[in-house]
């Protein structure tokens, strides 16, 4: 009766020691563990439409108990990846791209990096690649091939105006050289490549100068923000209100709008001459008040109101007055002492009427009006009974003289 148990006991030693075909001891087996885009997987990039040069890696894990042996890696592409190279100087593309991973212990990994380009006008989402493994084992020389899918990822950058701001903060008709800050933000997923940043400037907007209505950025990555600057001149006729401005993104040929923002333009006081007299000075002419009556036709107050006469060379004297706050619609009359220069070619000459002012107790403001003056010649008569009665005067003088001289003799 031992016998019979014994006999079994040996078939189950000899059970538990040989190995059950599909069992898979002795044999490596492969899996991808890990896909991102750079080369770092601490710092992984984001891809996006138009990337060039940007590299695939796929973590590649033995997760077998035997080495797997002449590992190649070959990854199948399509649309909208693109893999370039080029042959005698002409580019072409692949349909796949295979990487040597050579020799994977078991329990190790090996990292595949795939150098691509992605397609301009891709859409953002995750893609399917397919990745054929290919190897074999230690024991077996039979090579072994799997087709695993590989999700890759690929996002848009997505730009918002964050905040704007000009500089003066107040801006008016007639402002030049504005500088305008748009703050832009990235809040997608993706990054922004090959940007530049347009502004469209019109009436009453213009650029102040070729390419001040546009800046090159270059890239922006999530979550990352931008600062673009431009430089604007205002129009004198502008009408105060709020104007929308419209800002876009170039990327290579393709443009498209970030955003719309209001630019204010405020209202300054405006000035009127409403009288100037006189109107006519002879060449010559000396201490003559020339009085000019201007209004504030605007709808704000003007304070510390300067008037400056700018008439040129032949006209001197105190050709400034200061007149103080005007309030909306009030007349104010400047007064200037002129001496007017004897070579004055007689005719029309047109004399600029600068008007300063502060406004809102801190902007320094000015405008130009012109004014028009009428110079005559200075006739010889006119010329003559000036000298006439100075002769008589010294004849009197002298008479009286002589007059005296005899008296006291």
């Amino acid at each position: 009766m031992v016998f019979p148990f014994l006999l079994i006991f040996l078939c189950l030693q000899i059970l538990s020691v040989t190995p059950v075909r599909g069992q898979g001891i002795g044999t490596p087996k492969l899996v991808v563990s890990s896909v991102y885009w750079g080369a770092n997987p601490m710092a992984p990039l984001t891809a996006s439409p138009g990337d060039e040069g940007l590299t695939l890696s796929i973590v590649v894990t033995n997760v077998g108990d035997d080495f797997a042996r002449d590992v190649k890696g070959t990854l199948k592409l399509q649309h909208p990846f693109i893999h370039e190279y080029y042959v005698d100087g002409e580019a072409r593309s692949a349909e796949s791209i295979g990487k040597i991973a050579g020799d994977i212990a078991a329990g190790r990994s090996f990292t595949l990096q795939y150098t691509l380009n992605i397609d301009q006008n891709a859409k953002e989402g995750v893609y399917q690649l397919s990745l054929e493994l290919t190897y074999r084992s230690a024991r077996a020389l039979r090579e072994t091939a799997e087709t695993v899918p590989v999700d890759v990822p690929i996002w848009r950058g997505e730009l918002h105006i964050q905040s704007v701001s000009t500089n003066p903060p107040k801006v008016y008709p007639g402002d030049s050289q504005i500088a305008l800050t748009v703050i832009l933000v990235n809040s997608g997923f993706g990054s922004v490549n090959n940007l530049k940043v347009t502004l469209n400037a019109q009436h009453p907007f213009k650029r102040s100068s070729t390419g001040s209505d546009e800046s090159y950025i270059g890239t922006v990555r999530p979550s990352q923000v931008a600062q673009v600057r431009f430089l604007l001149d205002v129009s004198e006729d502008a009408q105060p209100g709020n104007y929308p401005l419209e800002v876009y993104a170039v990327q290579d040929s393709n443009k498209s709008l970030i955003g719309v923002f209001s630019f204010t333009v405020a209202e300054k006081a405006s000035f009127r001459i409403v009288e100037a007299t006189p109107t006519t000075v002879r060449s010559g002419d000396s201490g003559v008040t020339v009085k000019v009556k201007i209004r504030n036709e605007g709808g704000v107050k003007a304070e510390s109101v300067r008037v400056r006469l700018m008439a040129g060379n032949y006209f001197s004297g105190t050709l400034s007055d200061l007149l103080g706050t005007m309030n909306p619609g009030e007349e104010r009359t400047a007064f200037f002492l002129i001496d007017v220069d004897g070579k004055a070619i007689p005719g029309e000459y047109t004399a600029d009427l600068r008007v300063e002012w502060t406004q809102d107790g801190v902007y320094s403001l000015n405008d130009t009006l012109p004014i028009t003056i009428n110079v005559t010649k200075l006739e010889l008569l006119s010329m003559a009974i000036p000298a006439a009665i100075a002769i008589l005067a010294l004849l009197g003088v002298a008479a009286f003289l002589r007059r005296r001289r005899k008296t006291t003799s």
